[in-house]
């Protein structure tokens, strides 16, 4: 009896209260749509790459990305290692096993006081990038010695490596004989 008349009590007090049945079903189906609403608005983030190259430069590139899921926004950066993240932004960063695309089109070793140097154009320039060690000038051959004067390109990987471990034998360290 108590329950039939809870019942005729809550039937009354939703009638005469202006509120159906119907408008809590509505509104239920309303509160849905806008949580549905609400997930599919994207993520706008602000991503910056950073590329290391064994060079040492680093160029950064930053851009906004739309991202729908997170999962695929990890997965396409999985390669990336995260260096910062705040609200909004992202920072990834990359080991490149490269020269940097600079270094390739200005690059050129020489000597510099007898320092195995990298200039930013020819040596005669004497703009310099980065400098390694000291050669033991004496060691030189004549054809070694002019190309280090007008400047070797550096235009890949490979000329970077070779030149480097070249040259290294001619430390003054090295060249020493026990």
């Amino acid at each position: 009896m108590k329950k039939h008349l809870f019942l005729i009590a809550l039937s009354v007090i939703i009638v005469f209260g202006g509120v159906t049945i119907s408008d809590f079903v509505q509104a239920d189906n309303k509160k849905g749509e806008d949580e549905e609403s609400i997930k599919r608005e994207p993520l706008k983030m602000e991503v910056t790459l950073q590329k290391q190259y064994m060079d040492g430069r680093v160029e950064e590139e930053t851009h906004t990305e739309t991202v729908w899921a997170m999962e695929d926004f990890w997965a396409y950066y999985d390669a990336w290692q995260l260096v910062n993240q705040e609200q909004g932004k992202i920072v990834f960063k990359k080991q490149i096993s490269d020269i940097s695309p600079y270094l390739k089109e200005n690059g050129y070793f020489g000597l510099k006081n007898d320092i195995l140097t990298i200039f930013e154009g020819r040596p005669e320039e004497q703009q310099v990038i980065q400098s390694f060690y000291q050669i033991d000038t004496s060691d030189l051959e004549s054809y070694q010695a002019k190309q280090l004067k007008s400047g070797i390109k550096i235009d890949s990987k490979d000329v970077y490596e070779y030149v480097l471990e070249a040259f290294r034998e001619m430390t003054p360290s090295r060249s020493v004989s026990s």
